[in-house]
């Protein structure tokens, strides 16, 4: 009889059980949604070259409040808030309430989370017209008539770009100070300045 009395005490309850299965279920799912986020340039490629396939492991879609991420924190959450909840002798509905909550908090901290790492991220593209203005040296020698290249700063990082003299009958040898008067399609157009300022 004592023993029946202790199964009884120990056996979960069917929410528990629901609660278990939910932070377990959700904190696997997280971890392996993390995982594969994190190293999405890897895994993808790993992936097309394996099977010849386009596949994209990009995030554009995390950003929504209800990607997979969140989702899985979600349900992460819901789990072990509702676990802490029963322990704490609450009744299931407060618990049901109190993992719901964490649920809802979870998705908007995921949504937040995935817009700050997007904000941290550069696409790298520069328009030609940022240039214009900026000061650099000849890289590659300009010829009278023809273009060579020239290293200038724009949008804070040091671009080798293509490049021709403003005057077409003058040479510019490699070393030259610059200065960006215009562009041209993807050539920069330069004149030569006495020093660097």
């Amino acid at each position: 009889m004592a023993w029946m009395e202790l199964v009884e005490t120990l056996a979960p309850s069917t929410i528990e059980i629901v609660f278990l299965a939910c932070a377990v279920l959700g904190a696997g799912f997280f971890l392996i949604m993390m995982i594969l986020m994190l190293m999405g340039g890897i895994v993808g490629g790993a992936i097309d070259t394996a099977f010849d396939t386009d596949i994209s492991l990009d995030s554009d879609l995390s950003f929504e409040l209800f990607s997979l991420q969140g989702m899985s924190a979600a349900i992460m959450m819901f789990g072990l808030v509702g676990m802490y909840s029963m322990k704490s002798d609450t009744t299931e509905v407060l618990a049901v309430f109190a993992g719901g909550l964490a649920a809802i908090a979870s998705l908007y901290a995921m949504k937040m989370m995935m817009q700050g790492i997007h904000g941290l991220q550069t696409d790298g593209t520069m328009q030609i017209s940022d240039a214009i203005g900026s000061r650099g040296q000849v890289y590659s020698r300009i010829r009278p008539g023809l273009s060579g290249e020239v290293q200038v700063e724009a949008k804070g990082s040091l671009r080798t770009m293509e490049a021709r003299a403003k005057d077409k009958t003058l040479l510019i040898p490699t070393g030259t100070f610059i200065e960006v008067v215009d562009a041209f399609g993807s050539t920069l157009i330069v004149e030569e300045i006495a020093e660097e300022e």
